[in-house]
């Protein structure tokens, strides 16, 4: 009795001594990005796939109902969000792709989110998609990434891994893409659970080819196209997204095991809108991937962080990726090492205390191809060329009915708005 009485307090000791010891510590981060996943997809936008272990963060957490991507393509999303500026500053505003582009990447001159937390004593790693740049200069471990394994490209067949890096290596990683990059990011976790650490766990799902576990090289059907979306791939899709979330879950079930969820703050977003595979009934945005519409930048985001943030909140303020970079590193008591041109907000009083978020004009500019987008709260102008389109998203959200004639004074501000953007946020400035 005595014994089981003596080994319960030293338990109990240790579970103290453990919180206090966290509760000094610096916050960790872990940055889950998803591929191609859209608001229509997950039940918990009310769309067609159960992710339950992302719904249980949005209990436990903040749910986002207006949280953007910069872009609504990939590349130029990862450098806004990585460097916390407009992706045109930095060079990026279309898709890299790989060796084709050489001289396109993240310059090592520019400062990066990951680089400041290195600069503060944080363990940095980075599991799964870059596409920042193919070559090797654009590397991440140039970028304040201590560990990095997986791919430099736009998408990767999810059994195949010949040109995957570890670090500047180029070195095969066998097994299925979600699972290597969720395997090597609890590894990470377990690491360092005693050193304060900013994880990014950047998925290549649920982008294309469209396989599951099952679809090995070996086994795979003659003259079925893996990137086609059908009914055969729209399971495969459904398969892709439910992995996904159980990838969460070891996450999170790992922050559970290591007594770190006190003091770990994680964030799951998508880099950009959906790609048509749910059936058109919960599509509740127009647009997708490659659209300046709400679809196509309009993205899931959940940010959890039991203790620290009220479980069950909603926000539906108008943030954006880059606005991660001075959230982060405020929360993290390192902004002082932020650079001071930063186009992001922080919004770290608004997720831990629910405080109002200021509004403020914000660009989708995807020059030439898709012009240039604009939101001021609800009201929402695409310019391309000649072509002006106005939306009142209150009464309008899925942007059916241009008012651009019914609302001059705001046409007008806002097309002025976009034309000083277009020309002060460029490369270099």
């Amino acid at each position: 009795m005595l014994r089981t009485l003596f080994y319960l307090l030293i338990s109990f000791w240790c579970a103290v001594v453990s919180r206090l010891t966290h509760a000094d510590s610096p916050p960790n981060i872990v940055v889950i990005l998803a591929d191609d996943l859209g608001c229509c997809d997950m039940t918990l936008y009310n769309g067609w796939v159960k992710t339950p272990r992302i719904e249980q963060m949005a209990e436990q957490g903040m749910l986002f109902t207006d949280f953007h991507a910069n872009s609504s393509v990939c590349s130029p999303t990862r450098a806004a969000f990585l460097t916390g500026r407009y992706q045109q500053r930095v060079g990026i505003v279309d898709v890299i792709v790989g060796s084709r582009e050489p001289q396109s990447g993240i310059s090592p001159s520019i400062p990066t989110l990951p680089q400041v937390f290195k600069d503060h004593g944080y363990a940095t790693a980075l599991f799964g998609k870059w596409h920042c740049g193919y070559q090797d200069q654009y590397n991440p471990v140039h970028h304040g990434f201590d560990e990095f394994v997986g791919f430099l490209n736009g998408a990767t067949d999810y059994h195949k891994h010949g040109a995957w890096r570890v670090g500047l290596e180029k070195k095969d990683a066998p097994g299925y893409s979600t699972h290597i990059i969720t395997d090597r990011s609890v590894d990470f976790i377990k690491r360092n659970k005693g050193n304060p650490f900013f994880l990014y766990v950047s998925h290549a799902a649920v982008h294309n080819p469209y396989q599951t576990v099952e679809d090995m090289p070996n086994n795979r059907v003659k003259g079925e196209n893996p990137n086609q979306i059908n009914d055969k791939n729209r399971d495969k899709y459904r398969w892709m997204l439910q992995d996904l979330d159980k990838s969460v879950g070891q996450i999170l079930d790992t922050l559970h095991e290591l007594d770190l969820v006190e003091n770990t703050l994680v964030v799951f977003f998508s880099d950009n809108g959906a790609v048509g595979m749910s059936p058109k009934k919960f599509r509740k945005f127009r647009g997708g991937k490659f659209s300046h519409y709400e679809g196509g930048h309009r993205v899931p985001t959940v940010a959890w962080w039991p203790g620290k943030i009220k479980a069950g909140v909603q926000s539906d303020k108008l943030i954006v990726g880059f606005d991660l970079f001075p959230t982060l590193t405020e929360i993290a008591g390192i902004s002082k090492g932020n650079p001071n041109n930063l186009d992001g907000v922080s919004f770290k009083t608004h997720l831990l205390e629910q405080k109002d978020f200021p509004d403020r004009d914000i660009f989708f500019g995807y020059e030439p191809k898709l012009g240039t987008a604009m939101r001021r709260g609800d009201w929402k102008m695409i310019v391309k060329e000649e072509n002006v389109q106005l939306f009142n998203l209150q009464r309008d959200p899925q942007e059916v009915t241009d008012v651009a004639d019914q609302h001059p004074e705001v046409t007008k501000s806002m097309k002025q708005a976009i034309e000083r953007f277009k020309t002060n946020v460029t490369a270099g400035s």
